[in-house]
């Protein structure tokens, strides 16, 4: 009998109050969109947040990329202003080698010049400097810097270089001093 009673009470409510129920029906989808609001505000934050996580993450990688060339490079070129500095040294003794002696203490003098010289390309050789010296090769501007041009002679190429001044050198690809050349045109 309750339960009559209570679908009684029931059928009494929703008849005398039709409008209520209408009103509380609009509340509800009131209430309910702007949950739906802040909830794809949320997803949007997420979302702005997420790409920004993943911006900086890629961002940080490229700067340790970076710095790892970097650190790499100037291990690989460390030796380049020393190098700079030595060329001229080197120059003079090769010159000091082009010298003819006639007598023995000249002889012995040249000989301990030689012994330097061969030192000094040694730790040059075992640092990656490498000699640039063209003679014979076509004329190239990256490694050659030509200082006088002379005409070609009869079975010579043309824009070959014909004789070197002063070499030049290189360092792990990258060219300390560019030989000076003359180069037949």
């Amino acid at each position: 009998m309750s339960r009559n009673k209570d679908k009684k009470q029931e059928q009494e409510m929703v008849e005398e109050t039709p409008t209520e129920l209408v009103e509380e029906t609009t509340e509800t989808v009131e209430v309910e969109q702007p949950e739906v609001d802040e909830l794809a505000k949320v997803k949007a934050d997420l979302e702005e947040m997420e790409n920004k996580y993943l911006r900086v993450q890629a961002e940080m990688a490229n700067i340790q990329k970076r710095n790892a060339k970097e650190r790499e490079d100037a291990a690989k070129f460390r030796a380049q202003s020393l190098a700079t500095e030595l060329l001229p040294v080197i120059d003079n003794l090769e010159r000091a080698l082009a010298i003819e002696v006639t007598d023995e203490q000249g002889k012995n003098l040249k000989k301990g010049i030689e012994m330097v010289m061969e030192t000094f390309n040694a730790a040059l050789k075992s640092e990656g400097i490498e000699v640039i010296d063209p003679l014979n090769e076509p004329f190239n501007p990256n490694f050659h810097q030509a200082i006088q041009t002379v005409p070609v002679e009869e079975g010579q190429p043309s824009e070959t270089v014909v004789q070197v001044f002063q070499k030049g050198y290189d360092l792990n690809g990258r060219v300390l001093r560019p030989a000076m050349v003359i180069v037949a045109q």
